[in-house]
């Protein structure tokens, strides 16, 4: 197995990780086999907060979503290993496949639901360090619902580079990185098109992570339709490059810095984007002004990317989100992943939660 026993940084251990390998049902059996507890809660309060957010009956809410949508005909086409693995997390934990289906629409339930609507979640930063290496990170954002879901995936598919994967029970990943030095970070630009079919962020983020080098991860980026509106952050030692994608294709960002990149959730390339009024963007600006003044210069070190994802410089607009009444689908910091990369090899950190309030844990790749 090349994923080394995992070691905490704090007092007591909250990111369990899950092993698979093998084909993609036999990885799915085995996450659902493994996590079956975890994913039965998870789908219990995602499906109370969807209800909440819709006024309405979620099983009937999803059903139409999958009725109006048709992104397994892309997924077919493009990653039909990883619609196995769904499948076989639903067998192994005892549910329904299409509802193991429909929770990995994260993204693409809020562009149905929300249509464009302001999403301002997750922070991301990918820093060449000339004396270093590279790092790259995220505070994934989701909704308070998902704590006590967070778990770390450990995946080894066929033809692929080995898998450290933060994700939630059920899901087939929010960031991670593999063992070829390859990190993919992501945040939702909702001000660029999404479509009802295409290729979903959570299948596009385990397609990327199959890559063995930027360039090949970078080939996959540009040739596959996506469904829906996202900022792509990859990274590999020496190298970090920002890709804002959506339904009517991908631009590449080119900061001034070609070895720094701050993403947040408004872009910021070229890329056609609707028009909106500035305070649409506010939650946006206020997070990326924060990464700005901690990391916008310099060679940081973990604990400067540590505290720049743990930071509350703005009260109102936090990069790391604890828990609130309001937290809803969005506004709570469900884990944050910081890995460096280096010729010599990969480091993780992770936190279950807003790292602010609970530390991170190590992990590693066996040499």
């Amino acid at each position: 197995m090349p994923l080394a026993e995992a070691r905490a940084e704090t007092t007591q251990r909250r990111l369990v990780l899950v092993a698979a390998r093998g084909a993609g049902r036999q990885r799915g059996q085995a996450i659902g086999q493994a996590l079956k507890g975890k994913i039965a809660s998870h789908l219990e309060a995602w499906r109370a907060t969807l209800a909440e957010a819709v006024r309405g009956d979620s099983g009937a809410y999803v059903a139409a979503l999958l009725r109006d949508t048709d992104f397994k005909t892309a997924v077919l086409r493009r990653a039909p290993d990883l619609l196995d693995e769904v499948e076989g997390i639903a067998e192994g934990a005892g549910l329904g496949a299409d509802e193991l289906f429909a929770l990995q629409l994260l993204d693409e339930e809020w562009a149905y639901r929300v249509r464009g609507a302001p999403r301002d979640k997750c922070s991301s930063v990918g820093i060449v360090a000339e004396h270093g290496p590279t790092w790259i990170g995220q505070n994934m954002d989701l909704g308070s619902y998902t704590d006590g879901a967070q778990v770390m995936l450990g995946i080894e598919a066929p033809d692929a580079p080995a898998a450290l994967i933060f994700s939630t029970a059920g899901m087939l990943g929010l960031m991670g990185v593999n063992a070829a030095g390859l990190g993919v970070c992501v945040n939702s630009l909702p001000q660029l098109p999404s479509a009802p079919e295409g290729v979903p962020v959570a299948f596009v983020l385990r397609l990327l992570l199959g890559a063995r080098s930027l360039d090949a991860a970078v080939e996959v980026m540009e040739t596959i339709p996506h469904a829906t509106n996202q900022h792509y952050l990859i990274a590999e030692p020496g190298r970090v490059r920002s890709f804002e994608a959506g339904a009517a294709g991908v631009t590449e960002f080119h900061p001034p810095d070609a070895g720094r990149v701050l993403h947040t959730n408004h872009p910021l390339s070229d890329a056609p984007a609707a028009m909106e009024p500035p305070a649409a963007r506010e939650n946006s600006v206020a997070r990326l002004r924060s990464l700005t003044e901690r990391l916008g210069a310099g060679e940081p070190g973990l604990a400067d990317v540590q505290a720049a994802l743990s930071a509350r410089d703005d009260p109102r607009h936090p990069v790391c989100r604890p828990h609130t009444p309001s937290s809803g689908l969005i506004g709570f910091t469900t884990g944050s992943m910081i890995s460096a990369l280096s010729p010599g090899g990969v480091e993780v950190w992770a936190s279950a939660g807003p790292p602010s309030e609970r530390g991170y844990e190590r992990f590693a790749f066996a040499p």
